[in-house]
């Protein structure tokens, strides 16, 4: 399945749920499928995306979307078992694993070699989990975790396509429109 296509579900399901997108291709492709005030995109951000994520939800009761992606994890494990620790009931965490390091080179990733996010997930005490292929099953998978308690970890085994073209970094910008979609 391409991230782009499975970006455009994600998004298509989400309603108004804030949406975290990680560095690089998956928070261009996310502006691309459709930008909007309750999207933070976090470009230089390696490794802490499900981590913003997490400090979103707690802060919160609305339901909160991190698109991550494997390599950034395994950057920063110790933000998967942070979410176990905390457990917040409003935080999906899809994880767009292509198997790679793709931002620093292509690199294979541990999850080319056998590691599994979602048994890793589980073994910091994220209970729901899924691990997904096919745009059917993440659709599947994201609207039972957009009805159901979490926290929730979806790894999507995705394709790397050719780059979109990168969008626009406002840093400044995007935080400033997503407190101000809170607040609105």
């Amino acid at each position: 399945m391409l991230r782009f296509e499975a970006t455009k579900l994600i998004l298509q399901h989400a309603g108004n749920c804030p949406i975290v997108g990680n560095l690089g291709p998956t928070s261009d492709e996310l502006r691309h499928a459709g930008h909007r005030d309750r999207n933070f995109y976090t470009y230089g951000s390696m490794g802490l995306c499900s981590s913003i994520a997490l400090g979103m939800a707690l802060s919160t009761t609305e339901r909160i979307i991190s698109l991550d992606g494997d390599g950034s994890l395994l950057m920063n494990l110790g933000g998967i078992a942070t979410i176990g620790r905390e457990a917040p009931k409003n935080l999906v965490v899809v994880v767009w694993d292509n198997e790679q390091w793709a931002q620093t080179g292509h690199q294979v990733s541990h999850t080319a070699m056998g590691t599994d996010l979602a048994q890793v997930a589980q073994s910091c005490g994220i209970r729901r989990t899924a691990s997904v292929s096919n745009l059917e099953d993440l659709e599947s998978g994201f609207s039972t975790a957009l009805r159901e308690d979490g926290p929730w970890f979806i790894v999507a085994k995705i394709e790397e396509a050719e780059y979109m073209a990168v969008a626009a970094i406002e840093p400044e910008l995007t935080l400033h429109r997503m407190r101000e979609s809170f607040e609105g």
